[in-house]
């Protein structure tokens, strides 16, 4: 099974060389380089600074929300694990900080996992990778309804409503071979209501390559949620399912160590590399 390093690593925290160096034992040199894979991992660190000082290669690299333009090393010998990192089974890991100096002992701001987009050029090759997982936005209960009713406009909300509950049940040839590889059951809790089961892509939606069954669950609609939101997620060698300790107390404590239904054939299994970097990036 892959060894990830995101487990021992906390959000947002500020992290300097030094405490990487004790956390894991670092003695390689070449962690002060600007990529960085720790011996005997499946993890990629990536250390970006936006504003380079004059003495270093003045590499073009910005966060916008939750994209990173970034560009890879003039030599392009790591330009493979990044480009491939989702196929390897490999975690790509983003330290960032606006200028050297931001934190105290020119520390980096761990911004988690990072999924691999698209990249152009050579030497160096620029990159764009996504932010994977991030938290969903808690709407407050006094900003929750503030439009002011309007009777004449309720068909329009139906529709509207419909279209939704359509796209996030998923493209339809998608969410139609997984209701037919799992028989139309959720395959975490055996749900046979086909209107609340949903395709839910492991590796995250990148056109029509990621649309396919052994990268995709049934799940009901809650579960998707979840899901997504890295609250749940599959151990690939036993194919049970892991739930975050943020939910221990609620009925979805129930579902930890529940094996995961079987799909129809085993080319249809879930791909084992795509549910760990889905594992990783949850943290569990």
């Amino acid at each position: 099974m892959p060894s990830y390093t995101s487990p021992q690593l906390a959000l947002e925290h500020i992290y300097t060389r030094d405490d990487l160096r004790g956390i894991f034992g670092i003695t390689d040199a070449t962690l002060n380089t600007g990529v960085f894979r720790p011996k005997d991992t499946s993890s990629i660190w990536l250390f970006i600074t936006e504003e380079k000082t004059s003495d270093r290669t003045q590499y073009r690299d910005r966060l916008e929300g939750e994209t990173l333009y970034w560009q890879g090393q003039t030599s392009g010998r790591t330009d493979a694990l990044i480009i491939e990192h989702q196929p390897r089974g490999l975690e790509l890991l983003v330290f960032f900080r606006r200028r050297k100096y931001e934190h105290p002992g020119a520390g980096f701001r761990y911004l988690g996992p990072f999924t691999y987009v698209s990249h152009s050029g050579s030497s160096p090759t620029s990159f764009v990778l996504r932010r994977q997982n991030q938290e969903i936005a808690v709407i407050r209960p006094e900003d929750a309804d503030d439009e002011a009713f309007d009777p004449s406009s309720v068909d329009d909300a139906r529709q509207r409503v419909l279209r939704s509950i359509a796209q996030r049940r998923g493209q339809r040839a998608f969410r139609d071979a997984l209701m037919s590889a799992y028989g139309g059951r959720c395959a975490i809790t055996g749900c046979a209501v086909a209107d609340v089961l949903e395709a839910a892509h492991i590796y995250p939606y990148r056109g029509a390559a990621t649309n396919v069954v052994s990268n995709g669950l049934l799940l009901r609609a809650d579960l998707h949620t979840l899901f997504d939101c890295g609250l749940i997620a599959i151990d690939a060698v036993s194919r049970t399912i892991l739930v975050s300790s943020r939910l221990n107390d609620s009925e979805y404590g129930e579902l930890h160590g529940r094996k995961l239904r079987s799909p129809q054939t085993s080319a249809q299994l879930p791909n084992e590399a795509a549910l760990n970097m889905h594992r990783a990036s949850a943290g569990l």
